[in-house]
């Protein structure tokens, strides 16, 4: 005889298996941070081929089109920006962010946070900025009691509807700001655990289970926030000016990231939290695939991050000097870039190019802008001696000790200033003659695009420095502003730094080999270029946005007419 099985546990059954079955939610977060108004592409140096070559990166008009392309696969898609949108590139000069704000329309963001260069011309400025942007600006860490203008255009967070699903994304923004930034009194920078705590139960109590947090805090904070608040997801971030993806395969490329994409944290649920960030200057969209069981717990992640390249490549000649690749060996190089795995060849977008187009027109006329005036000749050199045009400068240059002073002073009008600064002499490519000093004169003595990072170190990290930089000379010979050392050729290596003093508190003191001070440096040396590896492994460092051309404009307008130093801080004994 058949064994009859009630129906109610058949139907039980059933409904549990469907319940187990529930379809889960795809969600692909596309994302950008620290792009620093660098609209158009950015140079960059890749091994292509094995060889070292010159290559475009980034651009406004090329990321336009790589979201396009995700967006046409179909599927759930957001685009979030960590911050730092603005200041860096000339653009944010003339315009104040207006194109900037313009683009995170026109590319349909669905939401960003503040980084802590939007506060750098004050809460006035940046209220107003915000204005020209619909996108909605989420931080649930900042207060603006003292400015209803910027308090009105943010939120703690907001909620993305995806045919139902809902999904909150909160943002957050370093509380450093307060001294790394200028947002004035009338602004409040709440603790960035309790606060992302407060705003997601409060989008827990609104039955909101997936949640993402868009942060302008670092790698290392974004990793603490994983392990610390529980209802996280994901989180996107910013700041830190961090590579993440492929070792191998970035590798082969010349690139070293930090951590793989995404670095995952134990969360205090007891899942793993994806943290993602975009390195910087929209040279990388960032793209994260997740996939949501119906509790809204990550069950899958796929991380398809994509370094943006454009279609044209540079190798140095036989003489030394960069000239375009083209036939074969451009379409060598072409392939080498699409078979990274990492990478792709990405056409500009014609609407945002024709968007851009009368913006790019000002910025070159802006090139032109006089800011100054040098009272005489600034003549660079990268060792003391003789110029190859006779002129004598046994103390090094004239003009590296000015540039290492104007990093000094951009940080010293922060709540960050440093003690000294250290500058590779390679990094300064022109003189300077007597007349006037424009914005592009500024850009052509530095032209690398680097950023002002400021190191803490020990006294004997520092002399190692300067020990490492008078010997291997060249482009790596050490100009410093707030520091003056003596560097005796004739004597063995490891011994030729006879002296070193830091200027404070208006007298000079020794060098002291335990105590700790605060270097400012450009971001090539921070990464241990041109050998500096004792500089790269300082832990204690951080990426302040600053451009280094930007900070020189600036101390050319404040000094104008600009003088040759008086000292330029080295005293060099040549070797016999």
């Amino acid at each position: 005889m058949k064994k009859i099985v009630p129906a109610f546990p058949i139907l039980l059954v059933l409904l549990l298996g469907l319940a187990a079955a529930a379809p889960a939610f795809d969600l692909t977060i596309l994302h950008v941070n620290d792009t620093h108004s660098y609209l158009e592409a950015t140079p960059e140096t890749l091994s292509l081929d094995g060889a070292r070559t010159g290559v475009l990166l980034g651009g406004w008009a090329r990321l336009a089109t790589a979201v396009d392309r995700v967006r046409a696969g179909g599927g759930n898609v957001a685009l979030l920006h960590a911050g730092d949108a603005v200041q860096g590139g000339l653009y944010f000069l003339r315009y104040g962010g207006e194109p900037e704000m313009r683009l995170l329309d026109r590319l349909g963001f669905d939401a960003m946070t503040l980084g802590n260069h939007e506060f750098d011309r004050g809460t006035a400025f940046l209220a107003g900025m915000l204005r020209q942007t619909k996108v909605p600006v989420v931080d649930a860490n900042v207060g603006a009691p003292g400015a209803p203008a910027l308090a009105e255009r943010l939120r703690p967070y907001v909620v993305l509807d995806y045919a139902g699903e809902r999904v909150g994304v909160v943002g957050l923004t370093t509380a450093d700001t307060r001294f790394t930034s200028s947002p004035g009194p009338g602004v409040t920078f709440a603790d960035e655990a309790a606060s992302a705590r407060a705003a997601v139960a409060g989008l827990t109590a609104m039955g909101v289970n997936k949640i993402i947090l868009l942060t302008h805090v670092g790698l290392a904070r974004d990793e603490q926030l994983a392990a610390e608040v529980p209802g996280v997801d994901v989180i996107v971030g910013g700041h830190s000016h961090t590579l993440l993806g492929d070792g191998a395969k970035l590798g082969a490329l010349g690139l070293n990231p930090a951590a793989p994409y995404p670095v995952k944290v134990k969360g205090p649920d007891g899942g793993d939290v994806p943290v993602v960030t975009a390195w910087k200057w929209a040279r990388v969209l960032g793209r994260l695939d997740v996939t949501f069981d119906d509790k809204g717990r990550v069950t899958a992640c796929a991380a398809r991050p994509l370094l943006l390249a454009a279609d044209e490549f540079q190798r140095k000649d036989a003489a030394g000097n960069r000239v375009p690749l083209a036939g074969d060996v451009l379409a060598g190089a072409e392939r080498a870039v699409r078979a990274s795995g990492v990478a792709d060849v990405v056409p500009e977008q014609a609407a945002t190019l024709a968007f851009l187009a009368p913006y790019d027109r000002g910025v070159e006329a802006m090139r032109r802008d006089v800011v100054g005036r040098a009272a005489a000749d600034l003549p660079h050199i990268r060792v003391p001696g003789v110029t190859p045009a006779g002129l004598d400068l046994p103390h090094g240059s004239l003009l590296a000790p000015l540039v290492a002073r104007s990093m000094l002073a951009r940080l010293a009008r922060t709540g960050e200033p440093a003690d000294l600064a250290l500058l590779n002499t390679g990094g300064v490519r022109e003189s300077i003659l007597r007349g006037d000093i424009s914005v592009g004169t500024a850009y052509t003595v530095l032209p690398f695009n680097n950023t002002i990072f400021l190191l803490a170190m020990p006294g004997r990290t520092l002399r190692a420095a300067l020990e490492y930089g008078v010997t291997r000379g060249n482009g790596a010979f050490p100009a410093v502003a707030g520091a003056r050392y003596t560097a005796d050729m004739t004597r063995p290596e490891g011994q030729r730094i006879t002296r070193v003093e830091v200027l404070r508190d208006g007298a000079w003191q020794p060098l002291e080999p335990d105590q700790t001070y605060r270097v400012a440096t450009n971001a090539y040396l921070a990464g241990g270029g041109d050998g500096y590896a004792m500089l790269k492994d300082v832990p204690d460092r951080y990426d302040t946005g600053f451009v280094d051309a930007q900070a020189f404009i600036d101390l050319v307008r404040a000094e104008s007419p600009l003088a040759p130093p008086t000292d330029t801080g080295v005293t060099y004994i040549p070797a016999k």
